[in-house]
C-alpha cells in the first residue's frame, strides 16, 4: 500500500511540475517579444513577410500547398538573386516558439535561388522562432504576426562555414477569407 501511494505522489509532482513549466515558459515568451528592434529591409533588396494557414511547402521549396501549419516566409529579392526562410508553426494559438530541435526536424527551411551565382548551400541547424498574434480578435486574414528569428545556418558541405539570420518583422496575411 505504501509503494503505491509514494507512486501515486510522485506522479501527481511529476504532472504539476510539468504543467507549471509550460505556464512560465508561455508567460516568458510573450513578455521577451516587444516590437521594439525591427529588423529593416537589407540595403538594395525587396522584402515581403507573409503568412498563410493550413498551408507547407513542397519538397522542392517552390510552391505552398496544404498542409497542417500557419506557414511564415520572409522573401529576399534582388534581380535573379532570391532567398526565402519558411517558418512552419502550429495552426493552433496566438503564439509560438520553435527552439534547436523544431528547426533540426525541418520546421524552418531555407530556399536560394540564383541561377547565375556561385553559392554555398546551407541548412539551418540552430536558432529559435518566436510569434506572437498582435491582433487575435480579428479574423485570420485582418491579423498581424510579429515574428523573431534568430536562425543559425551550417554550411550543407561542412560545419566550418556559418552565417546567421535575424529577422524581426511583421507579417501579414496572404490570403482572404469570403
Amino acid at each position: 500500500m505504501r509503494k503505491i501511494t509514494i507512486q501515486l505522489l510522485l506522479v501527481m509532482m511529476a504532472i504539476l511540475t510539468s504543467t507549471s513549466c509550460s505556464k512560465n515558459n508561455e508567460k516568458i515568451d510573450k513578455e521577451e517579444l516587444d516590437e521594439k528592434n525591427l529588423t529593416p529591409c537589407p540595403e538594395n533588396l525587396n522584402c515581403q513577410y507573409l503568412f498563410t494557414e493550413n498551408a507547407d511547402i513542397n519538397e522542392a521549396g517552390s510552391l505552398l500547398v496544404g498542409g497542417p501549419y500557419r506557414l511564415f516566409w520572409a522573401e529576399f529579392r534582388n534581380g535573379g538573386f532570391r532567398r526565402v526562410i519558411y517558418v512552419k508553426a502550429p495552426m493552433k494559438g496566438n503564439n509560438f516558439t520553435l527552439n534547436k530541435q523544431a528547426i533540426l526536424d525541418g520546421k524552418v527551411q531555407l530556399i536560394y535561388g540564383c541561377p547565375n551565382c556561385l553559392m554555398v548551400a546551407y541548412k539551418p541547424v540552430d536558432g529559435y522562432v518566436k510569434g506572437k498574434n498582435l491582433t487575435p480578435d480579428k479574423r485570420a486574414d485582418q491579423t498581424k504576426w510579429l515574428l523573431e528569428a534568430k536562425i543559425i545556418l551550417e554550411a550543407v558541405a561542412g560545419p566550418a562555414q556559418r552565417d546567421t539570420i535575424t529577422v524581426k518583422q511583421y507579417f501579414d496575411p496572404n490570403f482572404v477569407f469570403n
